[in-house]
């Protein structure tokens, strides 16, 4: 997380859950970003991340993903999966937030971050 902070980045989670039960996940887990609510799945379904009928009692729920989104707002890099133990490793991340910054005029922050 402090290799991400130190390039300018900021991470979030987008879940169809309620805010009480993200915020109870963040404390148990530790979590040093914020878990955000999607209970309509309005920004899910604007990344193509639903999957229907795989949450509890056949309810449409989010895929597991990372997106890298640039500070213009545009998706530079992701990962899909529909298994929820399949993460890309922290250097997986770092690597395509750093190749996205070696791209001229693609990292906005100060000193090339995003």
């Amino acid at each position: 997380m402090d290799e991400l902070r130190t390039r300018g980045c900021k991470v979030a989670g987008v879940v169809v859950d309620p805010p009480a039960t993200n915020a109870d996940l963040a404390r148990q887990a530790g979590l040093a970003y914020p878990i955000l609510s999607d209970p309509e799945l309005r920004t899910i379904d604007a990344y193509g991340l639903r999957h229907e009928h795989a949450g509890p009692d056949g309810a449409d729920v989010a895929r597991p993903a990372s997106i890298l989104i640039d500070a213009d707002g545009v998706v530079r890099w992701t990962f899909v999966t529909t298994n929820i133990r399949v993460r890309p490793t922290a250097d997986d991340v770092i690597a395509a937030v750093d190749a996205v910054c070696a791209a001229p005029g693609r990292c906005s922050a100060p000193s090339g971050r995003l």
